[in-house]
């Protein structure tokens, strides 16, 4: 089961004005889902005709229902990954979901899917966090107490924040941010052998994030590398006219977090990613190739497991890209399915995983 959020705008505004239509990215996931799958849409209540039109003409080969919220409650935003939190049981069948107080979409969804709610303290956006099968990894600002101290991955004591989102349901808790005195690291210098022993704990020190959250810029793979949890980091590389600037610096950025998940005992391979000017904005952005949906079970009659990749390349000269994103997770034994028209939200800094929410993995 997995559920979508959209917001109001992406049915009434003059999308055509801009070259972007943010449905024709939602309309492929959804046109990619196994049948067997089960997606439910929040939406707008004045959004109910435009969006039964949209999801009749698209009939998605999936079991797909819109679920409209009460008139006094509208979604502002697609990325419904940042909204709701999904407890599990052992067998990954969804048990309860967890937001923020009067969350509507939480409310909507678990009387859909006849679940309960929880209101949680600790605040934690979903997409500055990515869950392994033992292990958290968590952008570090979201790791903070709320004085707005927070601690290095490697600190002899853990913030109150640190130790509540640990007390989630066990999982170590990693941090994804880098140390200022790191940058200075690069991929000749950083040392990626396996066998290098866990440094010693040490005080706390200043600690950065790049990015907005985590999973703009890591995928987890659920695979081992060298007995150590495979994480795979983005690469980024300037392309189609944008300067080489803006590249070097989340370049510089995203080597020092490698080098921060190395010293915590994770395996790293990286994967390339373009700085390009948005379709829409023309400001040179990202292309979040690493913000995708991830099985490690493989279905009834695949060979593989799925996983469903962002592609770019059917409005940007982006092919390249795309290919060698998908021949990446060839090699790390997966089925890729490439979901194109991403481009239209690529200024919005989100992609494939930011607008999902899967509520359960049980088949």
């Amino acid at each position: 089961m997995i559920a979508f959020a959209l917001p109001a705008s992406f049915f009434t505004d003059d999308h055509d004005r801009h070259r972007v239509s943010p449905l024709l990215p939602i309309g492929n996931l959804l046109s990619a889902l196994p049948h067997e799958m089960m997606a439910a849409i929040i939406i707008d209540r004045d959004c109910i005709p435009s969006a039964q039109d949209w999801l009749e003409r698209l009939a998605p080969p999936c079991a797909a229902e819109l679920l409209p919220l009460d008139e006094n409650s509208s979604i502002s935003h697609p990325w419904i990954q940042d909204m709701i939190h999904v407890r599990t049981d052992e067998k990954g069948a969804a048990t309860e979901l967890v937001s923020a107080a009067g969350n509507a979409s939480a409310s909507a969804l678990a009387k859909h899917f006849e679940l309960v709610t929880a209101v949680s303290d600790v605040l934690l956006d979903g997409g500055n966090q990515l869950v392994g099968p033992d292990f958290r990894l968590v952008g570090h600002p979201s790791l903070k107490d709320g004085s707005g101290t927070g601690v290095d991955a490697n600190a002899v004591e853990l913030s109150q924040q640190w130790q509540k989102v640990e007390a989630l349901d066990g999982r170590p808790v990693h941090s994804f941010g880098y140390r200022p005195e790191d940058l200075a690291v690069t991929e000749a210098t950083l040392d990626l052998s396996p066998a290098r022993p866990a440094p010693m704990a040490m005080a706390s020190r200043k600690m950065h994030q790049c990015g907005f959250h985590v999973d703009q810029f890591v995928s987890v793979t659920g695979l081992r590398q060298d007995n150590r949890p495979l994480l795979l980091v983005a690469d980024p590389v300037a392309h189609a006219g944008c300067g080489s600037r803006a590249a070097t610096d989340l370049k510089q950025k995203l080597d020092a977090s490698v080098h921060s998940l190395i010293r915590q005992g994770f395996a790293v391979r990286r994967n390339p990613i373009p700085v390009s000017p948005a379709i829409d904005s023309n400001k040179c952005i990202p292309r979040l190739y690493n913000n995708v949906i991830l099985e490690n079970v493989v279905r009834s009659g695949q060979k593989q497991p799925f996983v469903w990749l962002p592609h770019f390349g059917d409005e940007e000269a982006l092919g390249e890209f795309d290919e060698d994103n998908r021949q990446i997770w060839a090699g790390l034994g997966f089925d890729p399915i490439c979901v194109t028209g991403w481009s239209h939200l690529a200024s919005r800094n989100g992609a494939l995983r930011c607008a999902t929410k899967v509520i359960s993995r049980a088949s």
